[in-house]
């Protein structure tokens, strides 16, 4: 009787769950992306955009589930799946026409980096990469901007992380790697690497970095996330959160950017 008793209770419990995780409003897809999104085994992840978006959640009393994966399967999700979303994601033109941009929480300069050391390489625009080997991680951006397929594949190298570029920079396994300034260096620092090794050897230009949703997700919930956002502005708690997560970076006004 005891076991049979027991199993029900298990039973239940799983019941619970199942529909709990089923019932939340938002899915949200993250990827390891530091100092954005520091993703933990245990599930207690940090970074700025989940720290930040964790104060929104508090604010617009939302059901989320977030939910760990690459990349680019988290991009996919969210392209077909209604009332999902992630970050961080750069904003182009592409993904505004793919994605609900729901708003921006960063800004970042893109361009291209390389070791300090390297005085050999020279930069002036982006078909000057195609001479050097490059580290690129799968699904980037960086991919459709520097033009790599089909036609300029020799030297470039595809993997998973932007973590594993930076080590192959470092290493010198590879002449240059596509990033942005706070990804970068950041990223640097947190994998004991000296950030003076390394310097940005060509800038694109200010990128957008922020949150996505499905274009069929609820609108009223993308709206309470906008207004949270704003709120977090005015009353002290961004600021808060940007200077523990970017303290190495450029100072940046964030009152420049339209929500």
């Amino acid at each position: 009787m005891k076991i049979k008793n027991w199993f029900c209770a298990i039973q239940i419990i799983v019941f619970f769950l199942c529909n709990s995780a089923q019932s939340a409003e938002l899915k949200v897809y993250i990827a390891e992306y530091p100092p954005f999104q520091v993703l933990s085994e245990k599930g207690d992840h940090s970074g700025f955009s989940v720290e930040l978006f964790n104060e929104i959640v508090k604010l617009s009393h939302l059901d989320v589930e977030y939910i760990p994966v690459p990349w680019v399967r988290a991009q996919a999700l969210v392209a077909e799946q209604k009332n999902s979303l992630l970050f961080t994601m750069a904003k182009t033109p592409e993904r505004e026409e793919l994605y609900r941009w729901v708003a921006t929480i960063y800004v970042v300069n893109e361009g291209v980096f390389s070791l300090k050391s390297r005085t050999d390489l020279s930069i002036n625009t982006l078909d000057d990469v195609h001479r050097y080997s490059i580290a690129l991680p799968r699904g980037d951006v960086s991919v459709k901007t520097l033009n790599i397929f089909p036609n300029n594949t020799k030297g470039v190298y595809i993997v998973e992380h932007q973590e594993q570029c930076m080590k192959m920079l470092n290493l010198g396994r590879v002449d240059l790697n596509y990033n942005n300034d706070v990804g970068f260096f950041i990223a640097a620092k947190m994998l004991g690497f000296n950030r003076d090794k390394f310097t940005q050897i060509f800038t694109t230009g200010q990128t957008e970095m922020g949150i996505v949703a499905n274009k069929n997700s609820n609108p009223e919930n993308l709206r309470k996330i906008s207004q949270a956002l704003l709120i977090l502005k005015k009353n002290g708690i961004y600021n808060k959160i940007q200077r523990k997560w970017f303290t190495d970076s450029i100072d940046k006004e964030f009152d420049s950017i339209k929500l």
